[in-house]
């Protein structure tokens, strides 16, 4: 199984107890801020965050954590759902009316950069050589420098790998998939694997969205430029790749409909009909508590070449007058001890540095071999794009549009790469 023991794992209260013993590391493994020139006055400092209620206890117990240390500063928190967060940080800024720090998802960097919504922390960061930035991952950090200097530090960043049901392959006596893969033995497992009797597909059908680097840099394509303002979608690689993908749903018959996904709440993929899914580091702690069935990942199978997709969040400081009081709480939130308590040990995301990374890897809901994650992180996993342009969202929807009728059988892969092509440029242009 999945599951990693108990007494691997550093229980929070173990955790601040010996931490507490120390005197320039204390709780959290930095000196503190009456040994530095941040101001002492009595200070409050809003979060805006958006983790579930089930999350919450260990944010407090942080919380409460930073005031022990830090009793000039009270801290105070408003929550938002993670889709309306989206929405109403802008609607917070329109209003003036903006936390002192907001959770930012790595789409947002850019935009909210721009909008003068999350404001420049480079000095700060890249100055606090306790904080060390450079053991951040540049793949995690590149989202929160649209133009060169940071805006936001990441808290976690994870590539994309295949999971599997190993119910699923075991019922079928098929070898579980490894790093020797490639994508012509993905694509035979999971015609091997499909039993349309017993209602089971060998892939999910999941298609090309943000997180979609998996789907075509295998075959050496990309979506656009470095520097977005040019897609590549007309390229013969690119549709060779999302050939492959679709013929999975219209040549193969291997992944269920529109109509099969409608009979599952969460999606046939934890539903348990489905045996391999794209799974990124973020899809494990949903699958550690609801899966029914066994399940781990392997590194995403290589076609010409090795390659997939990764994103992440992060947190930004709003108000340029309040940076100091800001980076006080966000250098101790996310420094190395900092990721390890919030969402290395209890498995919660994949921290963004690379010396926090073994608290997740360790966790007891990590999957047996999550160490896949850190192997693609450090060799062949890139950051999704675009991730930069004001116009990714307008883009997005644009190639949503075609992919879905590529899905559908509406459209023929060549007229609908044509079309994003066509449209996608123009959006870019104008």
């Amino acid at each position: 199984m999945f599951k990693k023991p108990l007494d691997k794992v550093v229980s929070r209260r173990t955790f601040l107890k010996a931490a507490a013993g120390g005197s320039a590391l204390m709780v959290f493994g930095i000196t503190p801020l009456a040994s530095r020139a941040f101001a002492q006055d009595a200070k409050e400092l809003s979060l805006g965050l958006t983790w579930e209620a089930a999350f919450r206890p260990t944010q407090d117990e942080f919380d409460k954590n930073f005031m022990d240390k830090h009793p000039d500063i009270t801290l105070n928190k408003q929550y938002n759902t993670w889709g309306d967060h989206q929405t109403i940080v802008p609607t917070w800024a329109a209003a003036g009316t903006l936390p002192d720090i907001v959770y930012v998802h790595g789409s947002r960097g850019a935009p909210w950069t721009a909008e003068g919504i999350i404001t420049d922390i480079d000095d700060l960061a890249n100055g606090d050589a306790e904080f060390n930035v450079s053991d951040i991952w540049e793949e995690a950090l590149r989202l929160y420098k649209p133009q060169g200097a940071i805006t936001a530090v990441p808290y976690d960043h994870g590539p994309i790998l295949l999971g599997y049901n190993k119910d699923i392959f075991d019922a079928a006596g098929h070898a579980y998939p490894d790093g020797t893969w490639t994508m012509e033995d993905f694509r035979a497992a999971a015609i091997a694997l499909t039993d349309t009797e017993k209602g089971i597909w060998g892939w999910s059908g999941n298609f090309p969205d943000r997180n979609a680097g998996g789907q075509f840099l295998p075959w050496g394509a990309q979506f656009m430029n470095e520097e977005e303002t040019q897609l590549t979608l007309d390229t013969p690689e690119m549709l060779t790749a999302i050939q492959f993908w679709a013929d999975l749903i219209h040549v193969d018959k291997v992944a269920p409909t529109t109509a099969d996904n409608q009979a599952f709440p969460s999606g046939p993929w934890q539903g348990g009909v489905v045996a391999m899914s794209n799974v990124a580091s973020w899809d494990t702690p949903t699958l550690a508590e609801f899966a029914p069935f066994a399940w781990d990942v392997a590194p995403w199978p290589a076609g010409t070449q090795k390659g997939t997709g990764s994103f992440g969040s992060g947190f930004g400081i709003c108000h340029p007058e309040n940076r100091d009081t800001g980076w006080a709480y966000l250098r101790e939130y996310l420094n190395k001890e900092g990721m390890e308590f919030m969402w290395g040990a209890s498995g919660r995301g994949s921290p963004a540095r690379q010396s926090a990374y073994d608290s997740w890897l360790n966790s007891p809901i990590a999957p047996e071999h999550a160490s896949a994650y850190l192997d693609a992180l450090k060799t062949y996993a890139m950051t999704d794009r675009p991730f930069r342009t004001l116009k990714a969202p307008e883009l997005l929807d644009i190639t949503g549009r075609e992919v879905d009728l590529i899905k559908n059988g509406d459209k023929s892969v060549a007229d609908a790469l044509a079309a994003m092509q066509k449209d996608g440029q123009a959006l870019l242009d104008s």
